[in-house]
């Protein structure tokens, strides 16, 4: 009964995803980039995973990478969206985070990723910075992320705020920026999902 029950689960699992690819030209090099819409739980979204192409029609996977993901429900959900660009040998990651409804416990914020492409064929990290607030400023009054908006002035705030940044940066992968460096990370984030939005319609 068991048996069936995870045959019966697997296959309603793997009927939600679908799968999609083009090709990717970098100098004399070429990557399949492969798409996958997935809608499962509460959660639905894509994601685009980077394959490097070798000899023999063998490909090595690099690196994926959400370009939409959309948890919760009609009235309060998580957003997160994401858009990549290529400007010669340098491959950016925009993300962007943000609450829509009264959700609390959400992520809001941006995330820059820039890499470059070596002789090899391998992508090289050279800077990724971001800028994350995890919940609501009132919803967890115990995190450190409150600091983000009031300075803290004793040793044990500094600590917790401290605590708060480099989880934040050890689980995102990234330097976190502050005050006006984070303001203009959002906004260039917000622009190249703009930019995106406009050769998504001028394709059409």
């Amino acid at each position: 009964m068991n048996q069936i029950r995870y045959i019966l689960f697997f296959l309603a699992t793997t009927a939600l995803f679908s799968q999609s690819s083009n090709l990717l030209h970098i100098n004399q090099h070429t990557f399949t980039l492969i798409q996958e819409d997935y809608d499962e739980y509460d959660s639905k979204g894509k994601t685009i995973t980077f394959y490097r192409n070798g000899d023999n029609n063998q490909k090595t996977s690099l690196f994926s990478f959400i370009l939409e993901d959309v948890t919760g429900g009609c009235n309060d959900k998580s957003v997160e969206k994401g858009v990549y660009e290529v400007n010669g040998k340098t491959l950016t990651f925009y993300t962007l985070w943000k609450r829509v409804g009264s959700i609390e416990d959400a992520p809001f914020g941006g995330q820059i990723k820039r890499y470059t492409l070596l002789k090899n064929g391998e992508f090289k990290l050279i800077s990724s910075h971001l800028y994350i607030e995890e919940h609501t400023e009132d919803s967890n009054l115990e995190s450190g992320m409150k600091f983000l908006f009031k300075e803290p002035k004793t040793k044990e705030e500094k600590k917790l705020f401290k605590k708060y940044v480099t989880s934040v940066e050890r689980r995102y992968g990234g330097k976190f920026v502050f005050n006006q460096e984070s303001s203009k990370l959002i906004k260039e984030v917000r622009e190249a999902i703009k930019r995106e939005v406009k050769n998504v319609w001028k394709k059409r």
